[in-house]
């Protein structure tokens, strides 16, 4: 008997791909249904009644979609699937890329929705991932683990704005009154962060704009601005921003004779793997990733338990390590 893989292989499509135009559910173009339907006669393809039986049962498993590759989500992940473990269920992940067709939000909903989970964990940064999220809750469990608090969902945030505002609270302490912050992709909260805290303290707000999202590029950028700095008539004695960027900096500020921290202090965010690295070794702003995927996997299960309820928002704070940037 021909299986749903051997489908596959004929066609070149993937086995969801199949699996869809043979169900006739979620997006498959014309041309795509035509070669599915070419190779079920060729092959005399017949679905598995007994494993459609199975699946329409009680399901044990929670899917994750994913908005990007990005290695801190590794974290979540990991935690997410021990703790699915200890209720005897296993995870299924969804990265979105829509750079692809296949992977793209629009698609990646009616697959996520034919595996019938018991619950559903977003991981974005999206507005438009989390609409999606607030419209799945009516119909599943859903938690979103976002940048800010969701306040008509289940969610787990990470308080970058808090972050930010600890970490110019402690530059502040130390004497520094020009701080900078230079803009990344997504540092909006942390922005409001910055301005808050330099308002509060009664310094001038200087903010380098950017909106960069590949690493390269952003190192690339930090080098350079690191030269700009130094051609300031009155430079910033700190600035604030990502990890990438910082890498940037510190090699630009070497590069004309600017010392740190003695003559500029810096503060990164996310503590990647290379900040302890650097030379010298980066301050930064570190995401308790793993905590985040246990308080959302937590909260998933309460919810499959307890479906009814006000939704709930869980604050996860930014830990500020020390090292000699500072």
């Amino acid at each position: 008997m021909a299986t749903l893989k051997e489908l596959a292989e004929l066609t070149g499509l993937s086995m969801n791909t199949v699996s869809r135009a043979i169900r006739g559910r979620g997006y498959v173009s014309e041309k795509t249904a035509k070669l599915v339907r070419d190779a079920v006669r060729k092959l005399d393809y017949h679905p598995n009644k007994a494993a459609q039986a199975l699946r329409r049962c009680s399901s044990r498993e929670i899917a994750v979609i994913v908005d990007s590759y990005d290695a801190l989500h590794l974290e979540k992940l990991a935690a997410i699937k021990e703790y699915a473990a200890g209720f005897s269920h296993t995870m299924r992940v969804y990265f979105i890329n829509e750079e692809y067709p296949n992977s793209s939000l629009k698609v990646l909903i009616p697959e996520v929705m034919e595996n019938s989970p018991a619950g559903l964990i977003l991981i974005t940064s999206s507005d438009e991932v989390v609409r999606c999220g607030l419209e799945l809750r009516k119909k599943l469990p859903c938690v979103i683990i976002a940048f800010d608090p969701v306040k008509e969902a289940d969610c787990v945030y990470i308080d970058r704005y808090q972050g930010v505002y600890d970490a110019i609270t402690y530059l502040y302490k130390r004497g520094r009154r020009r701080i900078a912050f230079c803009e990344t992709y997504h540092s909006e909260n942390r922005k409001r962060g910055y301005q808050q805290a330099v308002k509060d303290f009664g310094l001038p707000e200087i903010i380098i704009p950017g909106n960069l999202k590949n690493p390269v590029l952003i190192r690339n950028t930090g080098y350079l601005n690191g030269k700009l700095f130094a051609a300031m008539p009155n430079p910033p004695d700190a600035v604030q921003t990502s990890d990438y960027m910082a890498s940037g900096l510190l090699a630009g500020f070497a590069a004309v004779g600017l010392k740190t921290p003695q003559d500029i202090a810096v503060i990164g965010f996310d503590n990647r793997d290379f900040a302890a690295l650097l030379n010298p070794p980066l301050s930064t702003l570190a995401q308790p990733n793993s905590e985040v995927g246990k308080n959302a996997a937590a909260l998933l299960f309460k919810r499959m338990e307890h479906p009814t309820g006000e939704p709930e928002s869980i604050r996860i704070q930014m830990a500020l390590l020390l090292r000699q940037s500072t």
